[in-house]
């Protein structure tokens, strides 16, 4: 599913990965949940202007990559495939042109709404061709439009004792984080000027498509309302240890 264009860009931390992958690796694979920001990401990425954008949403591009996927993999020197999980068959093309041509970097990008590594239908993975990149929801920082991830590499390096000078060194306003908790880092979330009832309705809608259609692309779930309280006993457990007697217990699993 295609990221919205109404919403205002965000610089993204994952472009910094990005860039640095384009310059090594033939192939970069950008993965993440729906709706995170990938299509809006190598649309709007400047290192990617060069390239040709093409989309699996697409119908036609959806039977290209059906009937020639090597002649959808050698349409364009560069070329980005959006929502590749949708032909996974495609990535044995994008193999073969690799091995044919593999000193050029950064020539295929792709983007997944699903792990490629643990789809049942996925039989090539692009080993020592590719980097995955994961592209997570927006943080604080990001929603901010700071694109960075913040004093998380000074505290590494500095003593305890500094820990106080380094935080307060910060450059973003403080927030009150639950909030944030609230709305969650999904763009159209968390960029759009929604009041909570729309943020909720579009919350469980995103949930409700997920249990019950997009898991799917990954394993035979029976029972979908069990991974769903399944799921909203993980949520309630976040920072803790996981125990799962209590778990069972709470989700009557």
């Amino acid at each position: 599913m295609a990221d919205s264009p109404a919403l205002p860009y965000l610089p993204r931390l994952a472009e910094r990965h990005l860039d640095a992958v384009l310059g090594v690796q033939p192939v970069a694979v950008i993965m993440g949940a729906r709706q995170v920001g990938k299509s809006t990401l190598v649309r709007r990425s400047p290192a990617l202007r060069n390239h040709l954008y093409l989309t699996l949403d697409s119908v036609e591009i959806r039977a290209q990559a059906l009937e020639d996927p090597e002649g959808l993999a050698g349409r364009a020197p560069f070329l980005i495939l959006d929502e590749v999980q949708r032909a996974p068959d495609l990535l044995l093309a994008i193999k073969a042109a690799v091995d044919a041509e593999p000193r050029r970097p950064g020539r295929f990008v792709l983007t997944g709404s699903a792990n490629l590594l643990a789809m049942k239908r996925v039989k090539e993975t692009l080993a020592g061709r590719a980097s995955y990149i994961t592209l997570w929801p927006l943080t604080r920082r990001e929603r901010l439009g700071l694109g960075t991830a913040g004093c998380w590499s000074e505290l590494a390096d500095a003593p305890v004792a500094d820990w106080p000078d380094v935080i307060g060194a910060q450059t973003a306003p403080p927030e009150d984080w639950r909030d944030l908790v609230r709305q969650s880092g999904y763009p159209p979330v968390a960029s759009a000027a929604l009041d909570p009832a729309q943020q909720a309705d579009w919350l469980q809608g995103y949930l409700d498509a997920y249990v019950e259609r997009d898991v799917a692309e990954l394993s035979q779930i029976s029972r979908p309302l069990d991974l769903l309280r399944l799921m909203r006993a993980a949520a309630a457990h976040v920072g803790q240890v996981e125990h799962q007697v209590t778990w069972a217990r709470t989700t009557s699993l």
